[in-house]
């Protein structure tokens, strides 16, 4: 078997024994799957004159100018298409904290576990050993994200108007899932094994995590409050953008984790 196969059952392995770990990539995913449902639907069905709310107004007004055709559709269902749109952005979230998470784990773990001399010890090269482990922590959160924006469809296809799905689910949403999506989580892992190649403590080593949220929490207040929506250019600009800092990034965290360095500095 190839040992990257071999590196990658094993870490599939001891992540299938860390629940919390799991909680920490389920939850995450789960919130920004209800949340979403919870404020189209139940605040208007609560509360039937939100809609004649005057920042709500304001926000439809919003949509309204960016895609006139949108001012033809009742406002209860502009306001569906605009806050499902918003979350999609937010299910960026996922794979960043899922893939950070198990990066830093798998790594800072084994140290702690004193599992990763051993395994460094053995004929594996440093290349087959990072592709492994990135495989082990990619895969899964992306997958996670690819499987939550499907129950989203879902939902959105069985509580929302027939005319919200095709607007949510359009080119720029799916790009932000399937395309933007892996290239973030490739990055957060990236990240992750830079820090984690120096840091003892795996919650040390997460909370670069920060450096990809915060840019993705701005852009979504900064749709919320109409300063610009997403389109298809600006999203395969990212695309490119995120391709070369992958790069590099993997680069960088390949040529750090060089493994006398990492055996001497934990001793």
């Amino acid at each position: 078997m190839s040992p990257v196969l071999v590196i990658l059952k094993k870490e599939w392995t001891d992540l299938r024994r860390h629940h919390l770990l799991m909680l920490s990539m389920l939850v995450p995913a789960l919130v920004f799957l209800v949340l979403p449902f919870v404020l189209a639907i139940l605040i208007p069905l609560l509360d039937p004159s939100s809609l004649n709310d005057r920042d709500v107004r304001r926000m439809l007004e919003l949509l309204g100018r960016a895609e006139p055709e949108l001012k033809r559709l009742d406002p209860l269902v502009v306001l569906h298409i605009y806050i499902f749109r918003q979350f999609v952005l937010m299910f960026l979230l996922v794979p960043i904290l899922g893939a950070l998470s198990i990066a830093t784990y798998s790594i800072v773990g084994e140290k702690q576990n004193r599992t990763l001399e051993p395994l460094l010890a053995t004929p594996i090269t440093t290349t087959e050993l990072l592709l492994g482990k990135s495989l082990a922590a990619a895969l899964p959160a992306t997958l996670l994200v690819w499987l939550t924006f499907g129950l989203y469809v879902l939902g959105i296809r069985a509580l929302s108007p027939p005319e919200v799905l095709p607007r949510v689910a359009n080119p720029v949403g799916l790009s932000l899932i399937f395309l933007i999506g892996p290239l973030v989580a490739v990055l957060s892992l990236g990240l992750g094994v830079i820090v984690s190649s120096r840091a003892k403590d795996p919650r040390t080593a997460q909370q670069v995590g920060v450096v990809l949220i915060l840019p993705i929490v701005a852009l979504f207040i900064m749709q919320m409050r109409g300063f610009f929506s997403l389109n298809v250019q600006w999203v395969f600009a990212s695309a490119i953008v995120l391709l070369g800092l992958d790069v590099i990034v993997l680069k960088i965290g390949a040529r750090l984790f060089e493994r006398e360095t990492i055996l001497t500095r934990w001793a």
